[in-house]
């Protein structure tokens, strides 16, 4: 009788799926925002160049100027960051089945220290992209 007013509501943490979503969204926006920047930045070069800059960056015995080692360098790491931030998104939407199924609490350090790789790679790649433009231009 002293049990009839209790409700089981058997909710899954809120919190936990809130922060797993989000983290799954913006993983997969950067992780997209950044394969675009290297198409349009291989774009940018086709344009600009010609169809020889392209077939210059596929031959690996060409002697590659300047631009074509920037396209290299800066777009292998967007590529790489692209691919840290879609593991994430992965890792996220896992973590959050396994938290709206309540089947154990998220493990969102992972998904943090994940996002955290991320980021840096990301901010490594603009970092590179600053200072040949300036090493370039000086």
């Amino acid at each position: 009788m002293e049990k009839e007013w209790q409700i089981d509501l058997s909710l899954p943490d809120i919190g936990a799926l809130l922060t797993l979503l989000s983290t799954a969204v913006s993983s997969a926006l950067m992780g997209v925002g950044s394969v675009l920047y290297v198409v349009m930045m291989m774009t940018t070069a086709y344009e600009v160049k010609g169809k020889d800059f392209l077939i210059s960056l596929m031959n690996p015995e060409a002697n590659l100027t300047f631009e074509a080692d920037f396209v290299l360098v800066v777009g292998t790491l967007l590529i790489i960051s692209a691919v840290f931030f879609f593991i994430t998104m992965i890792t996220s939407i896992f973590e959050l089945n396994a938290v709206s199924k309540k089947d154990r609490n998220g493990r969102i350090n992972i998904v943090f220290i994940l996002f955290g790789i991320s980021m840096i790679s990301l901010i490594s790649a603009l970092l590179a992209t600053v200072l040949l433009r300036y090493y370039y231009y000086y």
